[in-house]
């Protein structure tokens, strides 16, 4: 378990910063494109399609981060008064769904995607959509790990006789 919470930690900081940084940039780049255009009434043509490629890549490093940090919306309601055994296997069955369903959908899918448009040149950055594009799969292996490190710890924790719920986790309890 302690090298699946390193590379998680690896992962975690990945995104943070990654996410960060992106959200940063398109903030300078959205006041940037709001001063010259109405101030010195000469709008960029770059700052708009930049900020949209961090934009999409803001939210998929976001979306992978705050489900690797297990802070996503959950209504747990229901699985909250199932035993240990059955809310230890509800956990694992919903991760082996996700973790299917992002590989498929977000993984090969993405990354099928994103192939078909690398000949697809945005006509301002004069790049590749694929670098838009490839934010999916991208983000999704980091996902795919997130689930299985989450089956591994709901297994350690029955195991171990602990319950830890996702609010728990993240501090909003």
């Amino acid at each position: 378990m302690k090298v699946l919470n390193a590379i998680k930690a690896v992962f975690d900081k990945l995104l943070d910063i990654v996410g960060t940084i992106a959200l940063a940039a398109m903030t300078v780049l959205v006041i940037y494109q709001v001063v010259v255009r109405y101030f010195f009434n000469s709008p960029s043509s770059v700052a708009g399609p930049a900020s949209q490629y961090l934009f999409v890549w803001m939210i998929m490093f976001g979306s992978a981060y705050v489900f690797g940090s297990r802070e996503h919306l959950t209504i747990d309601l229901l699985k909250d008064k199932f035993s240990p055994t059955v809310y230890m296997i509800t956990e694992v069955l919903a991760n082996i769904c996700l973790f299917v369903f992002i590989l498929l959908i977000c993984v090969y899918g993405g990354w099928r995607y994103t192939a078909t448009q690398s000949a697809q040149i945005d006509p301002t950055l004069h790049i590749s959509k694929a670098i838009m594009y490839f934010s999916v799969p991208f983000t999704g292996v980091i996902t795919l790990y997130y689930a299985v490190y989450n089956i591994v710890f709901a297994i350690s924790n029955y195991q171990h006789g602990k319950r830890t719920h996702g609010d728990e986790l993240s501090g909003t309890a």
